[in-house]
C-alpha cells in the first residue's frame, strides 16, 4: 500500500495550504484493513459482511483520488484568502478549508439519505445534500449554499461519480424539485455500500476518542471487535519509511511488555498515549499543524535527572531545553509548561531511537 502514504509532515513553522491538509488527511486513510474483520449487527442487516468490506476497500481507493485531485489541483477549490489559519493554532476544516468541509457534508448526506438499490444510490431532492456535518456527525444549522454544493457535485462527478436526472451545468437549479437523482460510481459499484455505510457510522457511531470517521474511512468504526492498537499503530507509521516503522512497534511492543497501557485517540488530531497508573509516560501525536511527534512527559525525570547525561547530545540538548507547553506545541515560545518533551517524528529519529528508549527505560528504575 505504499503508493497510499509517502514522508512526514513536520513543518509547522508555515501556514498549511489547501494541498497540505489533503496530504495530511490522505496520510490518515488505512493503508492495511483486515480482510476478515466482524462487523456490527445493525449494518449487516443492510447488506452481508463481504459485500460491506468489499464496499469500505472501494471508498478508501475513492477517497485516496479525492485527496490526489486536491493535493494536485487545490488551488482550483481555494479562494484567494480562504486558508486564515496561522502557526500558533490547528486549522479548522469549516474555517480554513471550506470546500473539503462541503464535499465531505455532501457525500454524508448522499450516503446517509439516499436509498441503495442494486448498483444506484437514489436521493428525491437536491436539498437533501445542503446539510452541513459537523465533525461529530450533528447536522449544523447552517447550510451549503447551491452554487457551493454544485461545485462539489461537479467535483465528485471529476472523481468519477455520476449524477443522473441532475444537470451540472444549468445556470438555475429548482431546490425545491422532487426529481429523483440516481447516483452510480462506474469504475466500481462497490464505493456505494461502502459509501452508505460509513455514512452512517460517522452520522451515528462518532464518539470523543474517533471523530472525522468518514474522512480517514475508519473501518473500526463499523467493526465489533476490540481496538487493535498494534494494528491502529501499524497504520499511523504507515508513512515512515521502514526503518521508523520497525523501531515505533518495537518500542510500543517494549512499552507493553514493561505494563504500560496505550489509548488510542483517533481524529484529524491522533494520539497514542503510554500511561502508568494514571501517568502519561510518553505520547505518538499527530495534527495538520504540528505534523508527527514524539512528546516524553518523564514524570520521573527529578529521580535520575544525573543519569540522562549519558544520552545523545541532540537528546540531551531536548532535555535541558525543559518543557515544551502548549504554547510550544502551538509553535508559540517554550514557557516551560507540561506538555513534555518533544521530538519531531522523522526519518532523523532512527539516529538517536536507543537513546530514546534508553531515556523511557529510565522511567521504569
Amino acid at each position: 500500500m505504499d503508493n497510499y502514504k509517502s514522508g512526514s509532515n513536520n513543518d509547522s513553522s508555515k501556514v498549511k495550504t489547501f494541498s497540505d491538509m489533503a496530504r495530511y488527511l490522505k496520510k490518515l486513510l488505512p493503508a492495511e484493513i483486515p480482510p476478515n474483520y466482524s462487523i456490527k449487527p445493525m449494518f449487516t442487516s443492510i447488506e452481508s459482511e463481504e459485500n460491506i468490506r468489499n464496499g469500505i476497500l472501494a471508498l478508501r481507493d475513492l477517497m485516496c483520488l479525492f485527496y490526489d485531485l486536491l493535493i494536485e489541483d487545490g488551488k482550483k477549490y481555494e479562494k484567494p484568502n480562504s486558508i486564515n489559519n496561522k502557526a500558533d493554532r490547528n486549522p479548522s476544516l469549516a474555517v480554513d478549508y471550506p470546500f473539503i468541509y462541503h464535499a465531505k457534508s455532501v457525500l454524508l448526506n448522499i450516503g446517509y439519505h439516499s436509498i441503495l438499490n442494486g448498483d444506484v444510490l437514489i436521493f428525491s431532492r437536491i436539498k437533501t445534500l445542503a446539510p452541513i456535518i459537523c465533525c461529530e456527525g450533528m447536522e449544523a444549522t447552517t447550510k451549503i449554499s447551491i452554487p457551493k454544493l454544485i461545485n462539489c457535485l461537479g467535483f465528485l462527478n471529476e472523481c468519477g461519480m455520476y449524477f443522473e436526472g441532475l444537470d451540472l451545468d444549468a445556470k438555475k437549479h429548482i431546490v425545491a424539485s422532487e426529481r429523483f437523482v440516481e447516483v452510480t460510481y462506474p469504475d466500481n459499484p462497490a464505493v456505494l455500500m461502502g459509501l452508505k455505510i460509513m455514512a452512517i457510522a460517522q452520522r451515528d457511531f462518532r464518539w470523543k476518542t474517533n471523530d472525522e470517521i468518514f474522512l480517514r474511512c475508519d473501518y473500526r468504526a463499523i467493526t465489533k471487535d476490540e481496538t487493535d492498537v498494534t494494528n491502529a499503530i501499524r497504520n499511523y507509521i504507515s508513512p515512515f519509511s521502514p526503518e521508523v516503522r520497525e523501531y515505533i512497534l518495537h518500542l510500543h511492543q517494549r512499552c507493553l511488555e514493561k505494563g504500560l497501557n496505550c489509548t488510542v485517540k483517533t481524529g484529524l488530531k491522533n494520539s497514542f498515549l503510554y500511561t502508568q497508573g494514571k501517568n502519561v509516560i510518553w505520547e505518538l501525536s499527530s495534527s495538520i499543524a504540528n505534523g508527527y511527534r514524539i512528546f516524553i512527559k518523564a514524570p520521573n525525570n527529578h529521580l535520575y535527572h544525573e543519569k540522562t547525561v549519558v544520552l545523545s547530545p541532540l537528546l540531551q540538548k531536548i532535555i535541558d531545553n525543559g518543557y515544551g507547553c502548549e504554547g510550544n506545541r502551538f509553535c508559540k515560545p517554550c514557557e516551560k509548561g507540561c506538555r513534555g518533551f518533544y521530538i519531531p517524528l522523522d526519518d532523523s529519529i532512527v539516529n538517536f531511537s536507543k537513546d530514546i528508549s534508553a531515556w523511557i527505560d529510565l522511567e521504569f528504575l
